[in-house]
């Protein structure tokens, strides 16, 4: 950044219901306004009804900009709030949190107001070759942040170098190891196995998974993060069969942190992915990991902590989560090494100070 002027970094961030305070990409504008290196301020979109005035024009320019299944009417609402906001005070960048979601007028006025914009991509390049209308309106942005470093070489054909690899962040502080002091009259009998999401979530391998860790070991306990809204799967009633399976929703921070703290391990099997919560909260708990090598998955973990299976490897699944509830030594190894994973290399301190350095690069 330029020595001793802050520069002015207008916001556009969302919050999802179903993510707790200290879950999601919302927390690095937290982390960063923490430094107190530049001058910030926000828009947040919000889920709310569209005010009955102007619901038609709101409607219809939501319809011509409706770049991807996830932007709608709060989106435009949003859009031009940040707009006004840039209008009206000195703005010397724009970051937009989730291109996905916030990005279709904003690119249109983005000359006309000599805007500088930064983007943040979430999804994977499979469901930007799915879902996406209009890639190429990518390129108008100054910089793109992907947090899977597979995403660069897909987006560079659109800003070829102003792609960046960003990693996703974890509340180290709040996602912790349970403590060493807690009673062992209380500890947990049974080894736990926490499963958490929907999205992407290879769900018919875990059922059979699930199916046959029991088989083999009718003490195996698992834990069952997804909304009920998102039960509707066909393999989840396969998994509910069982008497070992506890399903959770609509749980507090503390009581999702409890649910990891608890757990022997974390189980993701996965098709595709970026960066995940689940996993990186999992890690920060002290999870060893038995999922997919896939995607972003390569990004976030390391051998010493993790098993990376292939894609519906059900066979490979089921030993590694069996090595594991076998050996608590190994439990305890590979836990103290993916939480050691996370402290090096993914606070949102640090990942704070690599996106200001996104910003530099743009703002010059």
């Amino acid at each position: 950044m330029r020595q001793n002027i802050k520069p002015n970094i207008l916001w556009l961030r969302e919050n999802f219901g179903w993510m707790g305070s200290h879950s999601g990409y919302d927390q690095l504008f937290e982390a960063i306004a923490e430094l107190q290196t530049v001058n910030h301020s926000s828009i947040c979109k919000e889920y709310k009804n569209i005010p009955s005035v102007g619901k038609r024009i709101i409607s219809g320019l939501t319809k011509q900009a409706k770049v991807s299944p996830y932007y709608n009417s709060e989106s435009t609402i949003a859009e031009f709030a940040l707009l006004w906001k840039a209008f009206t005070q000195k703005t010397d960048l724009i970051h937009t949190a989730y291109v996905e979601h916030s990005l279709g007028i904003l690119l249109d006025w983005k000359q006309r107001l000599s805007l500088k914009i930064v983007g943040t991509a979430h999804q994977p390049t499979s469901w930007w070759r799915l879902m996406h209308r209009y890639e190429d309106r990518i390129a108008l942005l100054n910089a793109l942040i992907v947090p899977g470093s597979r995403e660069v070489s897909y987006f560079e054909n659109y800003l070829p170098g102003r792609v960046f690899f960003v990693p996703h962040g974890v509340d180290i502080d709040f996602f912790k190891p349970k403590s060493e002091t807690v009673d062992s009259d209380k500890a947990e009998k049974y080894p736990r196995c926490v499963f958490s999401g929907t999205w992407l979530r290879d769900i018919d391998t875990l059922a059979v998974v699930v199916d046959q860790l029991i088989a083999k070991n009718p003490n195996i306990r698992f834990d069952m993060i997804v909304p009920i809204s998102k039960r509707d799967h066909p393999a989840f009633y396969r998994i509910a069969r069982h008497e070992q399976v506890t399903w959770h929703a609509g749980i507090s921070d503390e009581q999702l942190r409890t649910i990891y703290q608890q757990a022997s391990l974390l189980l993701l099997p996965i098709i595709d992915s970026t960066a995940n919560n689940a996993l990186l909260e999992g890690m920060s708990c002290g999870l060893p990991v038995v999922s997919n090598n896939v995607g972003g998955l390569l990004d976030y973990t390391r051998n010493d902590f993790a098993d990376l299976l292939p894609v519906g490897d059900i066979d490979g699944m089921v030993e590694s989560v069996i090595k594991l509830i076998d050996d608590p030594q190994q439990q305890n190894t590979r836990g103290a090494a993916a939480r050691f994973f996370v402290e090096e290399n993914l606070t949102w301190d640090k990942i704070a100070m690599q996106t200001l350095e996104v910003y530099s690069k743009v703002i010059g």
